[in-house]
């Protein structure tokens, strides 16, 4: 991150020294264009005074006295004839009424016009003027070749040019560390007491940051409610607080990045949505996360009230309400999302958890599935089986992958916005529910979770 805005500030400099030169030499151009006419009216009032003083009129090839290798002198008469031309013979010249300058001239007494003379083979400046006889006097002038001019001025200007993308560079260094060491510090202090009251100097981001450590607090205090717990418990808190700490700085990572690209003024106004929209989805999953998390601490609280374990469930009902809730999920991947099995199919246990096990079921599936596989759901007298065509699961990694934040494919899982905690509430559920899970998964052609529920009478009332 810090590179990156280190760069974008170089870059910025780079730019602005380059367009720095470039202005400055378009002003000098204008300048010496200037100068050019301002010295072309001068000659012209001079060499029209020889003109009437001399009688220049009758002898007009005195005029080649006035003339020298950059500066061009032509008489023309009323109707556009070369009475003199002191770079051509005037007999093979052209007629000139249809010049601008001459126009001009004939028209308002005077006039002048800059383009590619053929006779001079060079771009030249000219300037014409009505005489008193009726005749036209014009003189060009040859553009002086800019390279030439700006020799002098090169060196300075590469220097100028050097100047400024070191100071770029310095800059950059400078601002990058003090725009990041704020938000790195809250990064770096994120998961400890120190973080809590570390002071955000960005006001703008304030209610992320504070929703943050609120969401870091609960989290604590969450883990805090776990440290009662026997010693395996113990040491499951310690590995889930790392965990957790390192899934939470991911999301505000980058939230931080797109927020301080914000805040500086370094987005572009047309990527400032699409980095609200960045920060936007990071916050969800932190929410993701959270409720994960209290999902988990509520099932391993053994002081919290006892699930009702009574009910009687139809598990076909309850699947179909799964996959109406995952069915767009599965359409834009374009898989194949399917119930088959017994429709009358009962168990007795807690509709809410079992709800919420097979949907984490499915979702995991419909995840770690590619753009047109399958997803089926079947359902037995008292199983549901979940099985997919997706990538399916390594054998040194079936006997974790119901631990809390392990992922097989981390790439895939955060991509997809998984949380990392799906399959483990689906294991904790199955605990309370005195259910069984059995895991079949072949790398490459999909993976199949069985849960073994434990049947009941068919006399009962059945929700």
């Amino acid at each position: 991150m810090k590179d990156r805005i280190r760069y974008s500030l170089i870059y910025m400099g780079v730019l602005a020294a380059l367009f720095a030169v470039y202005f400055t030499v378009r002003v000098f151009e204008g300048e010496m264009a200037e100068q050019l006419k301002s010295q072309l009216r001068e000659n012209l009032s001079l060499i029209e005074t020889a003109y009437i003083n001399e009688s220049l009129d009758t002898e007009p090839q005195k005029l080649a006295k006035f003339a020298n290798k950059d500066l061009r002198i032509t008489l023309i008469d009323s109707k556009g004839g070369i009475l003199y031309d002191s770079d051509a013979e005037a007999v093979k010249m052209e007629n000139h009424n249809n010049r601008e300058e001459v126009i001009d001239a004939f028209a308002k007494g005077s006039g002048e016009d800059l383009r590619y003379s053929s006779t001079l083979q060079a771009k030249a400046f000219y300037f014409a003027k009505r005489l008193d006889d009726g005749n036209v006097l014009r003189l060009g002038m040859r553009q002086a070749n800019l390279q030439q001019v700006y020799s002098k001025t090169i060196p300075y200007l590469v220097a100028l040019l050097a100047a400024i993308v070191v100071a770029a560079i310095l800059i950059a260094i400078g601002l990058s560390r003090v725009f990041i060491s704020p938000l790195q510090e809250l990064v770096d202090q994120l998961g400890t007491p120190e973080w809590q009251n570390i002071e955000n100097v960005y006001k703008e981001i304030d209610p992320l940051v504070n929703t943050i450590r609120k969401q870091d607090l609960e989290l604590q205090l969450t883990i805090e409610q776990l440290s009662n717990e026997k010693q395996k418990i113990s040491h499951l808190k310690d590995e889930f607080t790392a965990n957790a700490s390192h899934e939470l700085k991911t999301p505000l990572t980058s939230i931080s990045g797109y927020a301080e690209l914000i805040e500086n003024g370094m987005a572009k106004p047309e990527d400032v949505k699409v980095f609200a929209g960045k920060i936007h989805k990071e916050a969800q999953r932190l929410q993701s996360i959270a409720n994960d998390i209290i999902t988990l601490s509520k099932l391993n609280n053994c002081d919290a009230e006892p699930f009702d374990l009574n009910e009687k469930i139809n598990l076909w009902n309850l699947s179909h309400s799964c996959i109406e809730g995952l069915i767009l999920n599965a359409n834009k991947k374009s898989i194949q999302l399917t119930l088959n099995g017994d429709q009358n199919a009962e168990i007795q246990g807690n509709s809410k958890l079992l709800f919420e096990m097979i949907f984490n079921l499915v979702d995991n599936a419909i995840r770690y599935t590619e753009q047109g596989g399958k997803v089926v759901v079947l359902v037995e007298p008292s199983a549901i089986i979940v099985k997919d065509t997706g990538i399916g699961i390594p054998e040194e990694c079936k006997s974790r992958i119901f631990e809390r934040f392990y992922r097989v494919d981390k790439s895939r899982s955060k991509e997809t916005g998984g949380t990392g905690l799906g399959l483990a509430i689906v294991k904790h559920i199955a605990e309370v529910l005195h259910a069984t899970i059995h895991l079949n998964s072949t790398v490459g052609f999909g993976t199949e979770i069985r849960i073994g529920f434990t049947p009941f009478s068919k006399t009962d009332k059945v929700v």
